[in-house]
């Protein structure tokens, strides 16, 4: 079975649910987490193929960013390395497939000074590419599709009109309903699997045996 994630969307929502067990405080905290274990649970199937659609940091060229993307983009290296090691081993294939850019936001209201962002582009459209042709070269194949960006619906519909069965996963509580209502069946990951697969040390540590963190 095919499993396509977007990396992002994954990596915010198993972090907002962790956060919101106080199993970490931050998200740059989870650096392992066995991902294909998790998805063998609930799609209950050994045997996946599990593509991770992630972006690759551009910086502008004719001028430096404000110090606080510097030290912010060098916080999402570090924490890339080790995330990507844990991915890598599990036997997934991780995909740049976009970039992750500096922009500038509305001035703020207040001071009237112009904010700097990151920006993910491109991640959706490799992903509806991948999904498009997919549909092309094995409809009779099924997919499973991480992601709550509605703009991969044209893609989902068109790999629908070939025939390929499209399944939905999301996070408890994160549901796109418009995507939910575009797959022929949507699966909802509970809390209680989110933390049996994290692993904040090691992996012979699972959730169940940390420590909660006190209330904020």
């Amino acid at each position: 079975m095919k499993v396509l994630i977007d990396g992002e969307n994954y990596r915010k929502g198993s972090a907002e649910v962790l956060k919101k067990e106080r199993i970490i405080a931050h998200s740059k905290e989870v650096l392992d987490y066995d991902v294909r274990g998790l998805l063998s649970d609930v799609l209950e199937a050994a045997e996946l193929e599990i593509s991770y659609y992630s972006s690759k940091i551009k910086l502008p060229h004719g001028y430096t960013p404000s110090q606080e993307i510097l030290d912010r983009v060098e916080e999402i290296r570090e924490h890339a390395r080790s995330w990507v090691s844990s991915l890598e081993r599990q036997g997934i294939n991780y995909l740049k497939a976009g970039y992750l850019k500096v922009k500038s936001a509305k001035p703020c209201r207040n001071c009237g000074e112009t904010q700097e962002v990151l920006q993910e582009k491109g991640v959706d459209v490799r992903l509806a590419t991948d999904i498009v042709e997919h549909a092309f070269m094995s409809p009779q194949e099924p997919i499973v599709v991480m992601s709550s960006d509605s703009d991969l619906i044209p893609a989902l519909l068109s790999a629908k009109r070939k025939g390929v069965h499209i399944t939905y996963v999301c996070f408890a509580g994160f549901v796109n309903k418009a995507i939910s209502g575009t797959a022929d069946e949507t699966v909802s990951i509970s809390t209680q699997k989110v933390k049996r697969y994290f692993t904040r040390v090691g992996p012979s540590e699972t959730a169940e045996q940390q420590t909660l963190l006190p209330p904020e």
